[in-house]
């Protein structure tokens, strides 16, 4: 009986394609090419401005085909800054000190509420006709009465913004809450957990990610409130800067004031983001 070969299929790990890899055999550098995007990413940026900045040049002085009363030129810009000099960083601190203090303390008061409206249905009851009916009002439409409440003190600047940030963190929370999968608390229970145990192991490190996208959110309405609010009256700060600027049309200082809070709203933002990357680096969606 003649013996004949038969092939034999191919093993499925001999067939499989070799690994992509770089030169001389290397795996390739993935960390290397998201630092190159992320490069030519923050170069796009700054061509970007840079294109801005010329061509505010170019319409203001160069050209001046737009008045300077309706817009400044970069030279008047820099006066107001070399004119208001320490009056500049007072006002930019004052601000910021309304600002990260309303912040702070609305956004800590929202997660707690917002923890114990998810917990107990009847607390939920309780607040969320109020927060509901609260929430679509504008803050700054509460100047009038924070006044007579507070003054034009620190006082009522601290407790709008704070009260902002409150509406943005109870509601975030409390959604966040909702959003956890039953699948990771049924699993968590049917391991003994208990109710307490559920929610330090399960629900507060799931809602993490969600929290800290609603202290950005916050951080940003905090700014608009609190300089909203300054524009009403107030010892110092860069919505009174911009206000009595404005009174003398005095745009350099409006738009300067402008630029500030832009800057010191981007800082903060930038330092929250960060942080956030940082806690959350275990997250899949990240």
């Amino acid at each position: 009986m003649t013996r004949h070969d038969t092939a034999r299929p191919a093993s499925p790990v001999a067939a499989a394609p070799p690994a992509p890899t770089g030169s001389a055999g290397q795996a390739p550098d993935l960390a290397g090419t998201g630092r190159r995007r992320r490069d030519r990413g923050w170069l796009v940026s700054l061509l970007v401005v840079a294109a801005l900045l010329g061509l505010w040049w170019l319409l203001t002085s160069g050209t001046e085909t737009v008045d300077a009363l309706y817009f400044p030129t970069p030279e008047s810009l820099w006066e107001a800054v070399t004119t208001l000099n320490s009056q500049l960083v007072d006002d930019a601190s004052a601000t910021l000190w309304r600002v990260l203090v309303s912040w702070i303390g609305g956004s800590a008061v929202g997660v707690v509420v917002g923890l114990l409206m998810a917990r107990a249905r009847w607390f939920f009851h309780v607040l969320n006709p109020v927060i509901e009916a609260v929430r679509p009002v504008p803050p700054v439409a509460l100047i009038p009465f924070v006044i007579l409440w507070f003054g034009i003190g620190d006082s009522g600047k601290i407790f709008l913004g704070a009260l902002a940030c409150f509406m943005v963190m109870v509601v975030n929370t409390t959604v966040a809450c909702g959003n956890v999968s039953p699948v990771y608390v049924q699993a968590a229970r049917s391991l003994g957990a208990s109710r307490n145990q559920v929610y330090r192991t399960v629900v507060l490190p799931a809602i993490v990610p969600e929290i800290l996208s609603g202290f950005r959110i916050g951080s940003a309405l905090a700014f608009a409130v609190v300089v909203a609010a300054e524009f009403q009256g107030a010892d110092a700060g860069i919505g009174r800067l911009i206000m009595s600027a404005s009174r003398t049309l005095n745009t350099a200082v409006v738009l300067l004031g402008t630029i500030v809070i832009a800057i010191l709203a981007v800082a903060l933002d930038q330092v929250i983001s960060r942080i956030s990357a940082y806690v959350t680096r275990w997250s899949a969606t990240r």
